[in-house]
Formats: C-alpha cells, sequence, structure tokens
C-alpha cells in the first residue's frame, strides 16, 4: 500500500529551503513534477501519494497533505484532481498553508453529464494498468501539438502502473464535489494557472476559481493538460512573481 512520501530535494541543507507541498492529480503518485527540476533545488519538495489499492475519500487525502505540511506550514501546488483536495486542505488548516497554486483544476467539474458517465463505468474497471497501445488517443487530451512523442511516453511512464481502477474510484469522487460556495472563504495568496487548450479540465473552472478567491492571481498559457511537462511553463518562475 502506498503511503505519503517526498522526494529528496537537491543540496544538503534542508532547512534553509521553505517547504513545498504537492497534490498530484488523477493518478496520485506524486511523480510528475519530473520535468521541474528547479523546485527540488528550490524548495524542500513533499510529493504525496494516493493509495492506489482502494477507494480514497477527500478526507483521507486531505489528511495525506496536511501531515506533510510541517509545524512552520507550506506552499501547496496542486494539479487537476488534486487542486479540490489542496481548497479542502486551505479550508481545513489555513494557518499553515502559505501560498497556493493551482494548475488545470476546478472546485466543481463543468462537464457533469461526461464525469457522471465515467464515474458510473469507473467502478468496472480493471485492477491492470491501461495499456501503452492507448496513448496515441489519451495524449490528445493532456498534450498540445508541441510536446513530442518522446516527451509524452516519458510522462506516461511516469504513471504505467496505476491500476484502471483507481482512475474509475477518483472520477467518482470528483463527480461529487462542490466547493463554489466556499471559496471566498479561502484567503491564502494563490496562483491560479489555466491552459486554454486544456480538454481535460475546462479553462473555465480555473477561471471561476481565480475570481472567486480573495487573493487569487490568474495566468493562462497554452500549455495543455499536463502543462507542467512543457518547457515554457517554469514554477519556479511563477512562485518568485507571487
Amino acid at each position: 500500500m502506498d503511503q505519503p512520501s517526498s522526494i529528496p530535494t537537491n543540496g544538503s541543507n534542508l532547512h534553509s529551503k521553505s517547504r513545498l507541498v504537492y497534490l498530484p492529480g488523477i493518478d496520485g503518485t506524486g511523480r510528475l513534477l519530473y520535468r521541474q527540476p528547479r523546485l527540488f533545488d528550490e524548495y524542500d519538495v513533499r510529493c504525496v501519494r494516493y493509495v492506489q489499492d482502494r477507494p480514497n475519500t477527500y478526507e483521507e487525502l486531505v489528511s495525506l497533505g496536511e501531515a506533510q505540511l510541517g509545524p512552520e506550514g507550506a506552499i501547496v501546488l496542486a494539479e487537476s484532481f488534486g487542486g479540490a483536495v489542496a481548497l479542502m486542505l486551505a479550508l481545513k488548516r489555513p494557518e499553515l498553508v502559505k501560498r497556493l497554486v493551482l494548475v488545470n483544476t476546478f472546485a466543481w467539474y463543468p462537464r457533469q453529464p461526461m464525469i457522471h458517465l465515467a464515474a458510473f463505468f469507473g467502478k468496472y474497471l480493471p485492477t491492470k494498468p491501461s495499456s501503452p497501445r492507448t496513448r496515441g488517443i489519451r495524449g490528445l487530451f493532456f498534450f498540445p501539438p508541441d510536446i513530442t512523442k518522446a516527451e509524452q511516453d516519458a510522462w506516461w511512464d511516469q504513471t504505467a502502473d496505476v491500476p484502471q481502477r483507481a482512475y474509475g474510484w477518483r472520477f467518482g469522487m470528483l463527480a461529487q464535489v462542490d466547493l463554489r460556495p466556499r471559496l471566498r472563504e479561502i484567503n491564502i495568496p494563490t496562483l491560479v494557472f489555466v491552459s486554454p487548450n486544456d480538454r481535460v479540465v475546462p479553462p473555465s473552472a480555473g477561471r471561476l476559481i481565480a475570481e472567486r478567491l480573495p487573493n487569487a492571481r490568474l495566468v493562462e498559457f497554452s500549455a495543455g493538460h499536463a502543462a507542467m511537462i512543457h518547457p515554457q511553463v517554469d514554477m519556479v518562475r511563477l512562485l518568485s512573481e507571487m
């Protein structure tokens, strides 16, 4: 059973670095920051992993994130599915979430018929991982045209062991979440990153978060859904501008 973990940063003195907690997307692996090496140079990065062999609850995932915040608090970086977890964490422990960075995410998923259909069929997905033969089709949703096949395959390789059923369980979770009524309670400095060409999470979902959070800044760049592998997306630079 997977447990929350942290990926060691480069450098010997972690105490001099601000802590950053990464809440992953629906894959739940915590491995998809590999194309943001400067994050590990500049921050004490703690990458949360979700349990893959049974259904999760949002309360459980929030607790995993909370355990990584540390006594002095941390920046919280979340993408896609992990954004709702980050928002709930900010509501639960606002004194420990120093800043929020939300990438291609939502407080409520706008395409409700589609996600409820995915949640229904997700219960019947097999326990084996997805076939590599389906990467071409999946890639049409996740990547813009300027991401090479080699880069796409490297991204897929990071999550190649995730059971399909784990995705199915999480489809059910995100079909039920609606944090829109509580967004104005979160007064933490927040960067909301939206990809106008995101085919997984409608850009309107991120824009809504930016509109309703009292202390948010919106950044838009056409990087596709898997934005943090795009060579022009530099999370350290974006954090420095907050």
